[in-house]
């Protein structure tokens, strides 16, 4: 089996932070974080806090040679992801292995055409509560990486390799019988509550105490199942049940990442959740008039907060 050292991790957020941390303290890792500009300097002068302990990672700059990664986690939000692409090339050789972590299920296409399809295996993370605020980063629950070859072989040794990589630095992680079904379910997931949650600014105990949110994310949410069928995937009504048990492990007071994302102005991935949605149901001849109006809402959050349409 083949053993994974060089970790670079490009988009050292929420999650690529907590992840971040667990890689410096893995015996036999060599991590490096890509960061370029203000964020850079801001790397090298402060670190990454995690939990309120600092950590000093290596920092390289976008498009920096050096020895391609045999892991590359790119886990930055959408709207960075072109961006990223660009900033990673000079790291990624032939035996790469490419995990995004970014939400949606788009972000492997855009991998593959740019790398090689051979490269990217499918992946997200759910069960997390990770909440950051500049290179600070806290976490009750560093949730589960699922994670898996589009053909769904567990043999894979791509899959293999990454899984062990994984369980050395006491990262959880799941290889699902259906990774692509499992994605479709994460993208529901974030449909109805990333968005509800950035609308109604509410953290997650707010989908337990309030019957009226958790209707409000199935309404959002069932829109996806309705698509998911035309799409191959077929998700079912009991698919989005699943997603409030997941809740309530969570932090009470942590926020999604959309949230996080609306209270401190920055520009959110609407696009990926209700645009796509919208997109789809136009495609398919379905209605979606939930996503539309989250949509709309969101981006007049955007349009207060002085971020260009």
């Amino acid at each position: 089996m083949r053993t994974l050292e060089r970790v670079v991790i490009c988009g050292a957020g929420a999650v690529g932070s907590a992840y971040a941390e667990r890689f410096q303290d893995t015996d036999g890792a060599d991590l490096s974080v890509v960061a370029g500009g203000e964020r850079r300097e801001r790397l090298l002068r402060e670190g990454l806090t995690v939990n309120g302990r600092r950590i000093d990672v290596r920092v390289i700059a976008p498009g920096e040679p050096g020895p391609p990664a045999d892991l590359l986690l790119v886990a930055v939000k959408h709207p960075q992801l072109a961006a990223a692409i660009e900033d990673v090339r000079s790291r990624v050789g032939e035996r790469t292995i490419i995990l995004p972590l970014l939400n949606g299920i788009t972000s492997e296409a855009a991998l593959a055409r740019a790398f090689g399809a051979e490269k990217v295996l499918h992946a997200f993370v759910v069960g997390n509560d990770v909440v950051r605020e500049g290179t600070h980063v806290r976490y009750a629950n560093i949730g589960r990486l699922v994670f898996g070859a589009p053909s769904n072989d567990r043999g894979d040794p791509r899959v293999v390799a990454v899984e062990a990589l994984l369980a050395r630095a006491g990262i959880p992680a799941v290889v699902p019988a259906d990774i692509l079904r499992e994605q479709w379910w994460k993208f529901m997931l974030n449909v109805g509550v990333n968005q509800v949650s950035a609308v109604l600014r509410v953290p997650y105990r707010a989908f337990g105490a309030v019957p009226e949110i958790r209707e409000l994310t199935r309404a959002a949410a069932l829109e996806v199942v309705a698509l998911s069928a035309r799409e191959g995937i077929a998700l079912g009504p009991e698919d989005v049940e699943r997603i409030f048990p997941i809740l309530a492990t969570l932090a009470p007071g942590g926020k999604t990442s959309m949230l996080q994302d609306v209270e401190a102005g920055r520009k959110t991935e609407v696009e990926i959740f209700a645009g796509a949605v919208v997109e789809l149901g136009r495609r398919h001849g379905i209605a979606t008039p939930v996503n539309a109006l989250l949509g709309t809402m969101i981006a007049a959050l955007e349009r207060l907060a002085g971020i260009p349409g």
